[in-house]
């Protein structure tokens, strides 16, 4: 059942709302390039620059690590205005770009990643309040799944793009061709669109919860990159003070007279179950994409730009069926696009699976295409519900959206690369013929998987192993990601049975 609640907020019509649109998708798309399209780069700066697996690791994920911010930034939206922050991060995005193209280190290339996040963060963030108050309900949705499109489209494409730009250019093309975009897309955003803010005359800049919140999803990262080389007691010790962190900033936020995240909207059944709809689903597809761009390359010796068009076929498939998600949500229909979406990732996961044991590139990409198909008719109505549900200002919606965008895509290369290396490491240590690894040390033949040293370097024997033991953690992760994603579907069945919408 849905119910809507429809109070109109009595804002004019922008009449320049659908060019707005098109400004805000440019920088939104862009912001998915960079933080998607990066993973295929990975082997060429692991040549370039050298650095550990867990390094490159990081610096993939410092675009994402910053997600603890979006609530800051979508707060930040309400009291100074949307735009002006959409506008802020854009410039951002091109300074972190610049350090990017002239970096030459692996903590230089980090914080480079790091830059880019907080804009791009700030973009994604404000981005979605700016065409939550721009367009009325009944508008929405299609503006929505337009944005939806174009931004899966241009995480998709971005891998393409990327690999052409490594072989023709280089890996610093990719942070050089960032600048023209991010400053087009910014004088667009600043000349189609007003300024919307949400302030009233008690609200406040919540810093210490928005530090708070950010420490913890660094240590929660932290853990999961360091899992497989930390002794158990130091392991535990971590969780427990991401835990901690986790705790506090709920302390913090519960005494708060004008708090960062309402503890209130976590009440909302409709909104929680969107919000863990989007974790898994955007973890999934970002876990397994930053796994298999790896994997193909390093593992199955597909150049760049094969292994570009194997991965771009879950894009397609999000475009094709993104529409179908739309005229679901336009119709009131919810649960049944999130449940079967779920359903769908578990599929493509297995299909993932039997695809790389049965060393079938052909089956991979048809497990990808099921996962781009789950989330294609996920997407609008999962936005749908998130934007619309919380009962909150939109920009603190906005900013929880963001987090969990951002913090889920951590999170999905995070564990990724976790189950990967322990189960990897696993195999190796009871490898019955680890003698034909030739005394490198285990830890060492990570470094292959990045591509900072060649499969060559081993004999045959020894590839054979090593290629059996990295089957093992891409299957074991495939597996895992399905199992989340049934958890998922139950997830979903218990908490968007009874919708509440809150339109404005």
């Amino acid at each position: 059942m849905v119910s809507t609640s429809d109070s109109p907020a009595g804002r004019p019509l922008n009449p320049l709302r659908w060019h707005s649109l098109a400004a805000v998708c440019l920088l939104v798309g862009l912001v998915w390039v960079v933080s998607d399209g990066f993973v295929i780069a990975i082997p060429a700066i692991g040549r370039a620059v050298g650095g550990s697996t867990d390094a490159l690791a990081w610096v993939v994920n410092g675009f994402s690590l910053v997600a603890g911010m979006a609530a800051f930034f979508g707060r930040l939206g309400d009291l100074t205005g949307n735009r002006r922050v959409v506008v802020a991060g854009s410039a951002i995005l091109v300074v972190g770009s610049v350090v990017g193209g002239l970096a030459d280190t692996p903590h230089e290339l980090i914080l480079a990643r790091v830059l880019q996040g907080i804009g791009g963060t700030a973009i994604f963030t404000c981005s979605l309040s700016v065409l939550s108050l721009q367009f009325p309900a009944s508008e929405r949705p299609r503006a929505l799944s337009i944005k939806s499109s174009v931004s899966w489209a241009a995480g998709g494409l971005a891998v393409l793009v990327f690999a052409v730009l490594l072989e023709l250019l280089g890996w610093k093309a990719t942070f050089w061709g960032a600048i023209p975009i991010a400053l087009l897309g910014l004088v667009l955003v600043a000349t189609t669109t007003p300024e919307f803010h949400e302030r009233t005359a008690d609200s406040k800049l919540d810093l210490a919860g928005a530090l708070i919140l950010t420490a913890a999803f660094l240590m929660v990262s932290y853990t999961l990159f360091e899992s497989d080389e930390v002794p158990v007691v130091r392991l535990a010790l971590m969780v427990a003070i991401a835990a901690l962190l986790f705790g506090l900033f709920a302390f913090v936020e519960s005494r708060s007279a004008d708090p960062l995240i309402p503890l209130s909207i976590w009440r909302q059944p409709t909104f929680t179950g969107a919000i863990v709809a989007a974790f898994i689903f955007n973890g999934v597809m970002m876990g397994m994409l930053y796994l298999l761009a790896l994997y193909l390359q390093t593992v199955g010796g597909l150049g760049a730009v094969d292994t570009a068009k194997v991965l771009i076929g879950a894009t397609i498939a999000v475009i094709i069926t993104n529409p179908v998600g739309a005229l679901l949500a336009r119709r009131g229909r919810f649960l049944l696009p999130v449940v079967a979406g779920m359903l769908l990732i578990a599929l493509g996961c297995t299909g993932v699976l039997l695809g790389i044991k049965g060393d079938s590139n052909a089956v991979i990409l048809g497990g990808l295409i099921v996962l781009g198909t789950a989330v294609g008719i996920q997407t609008t109505p999962v936005a749908t519900l998130q934007v619309s549900s919380a009962g909150a200002k939109k920009g603190t919606a906005s900013g929880v959206v963001a987090i969990t965008f951002g913090l889920s895509t951590a999170m999905g290369i995070a564990l990724a690369t976790a189950i990967m290396q322990n189960v990897a490491i696993g195999s190796l240590q009871g490898a019955t013929s680890s003698h034909q690894l030739e005394g490198v040390a285990h830890q060492e033949l990570l470094s292959i998987l990045s591509g900072i040293r060649p499969m060559s370097d081993l004999s045959s024997a020894g590839q054979q192993v090593l290629t059996a033991a990295f089957d093992k953690g891409a299957m074991m992760t495939s597996a895992i990601f399905a199992v989340l994603a049934l958890l998922g579907a139950v997830v979903a069945l218990k908490t968007l049975r009874d919708i509440i919408l809150h339109e404005s």
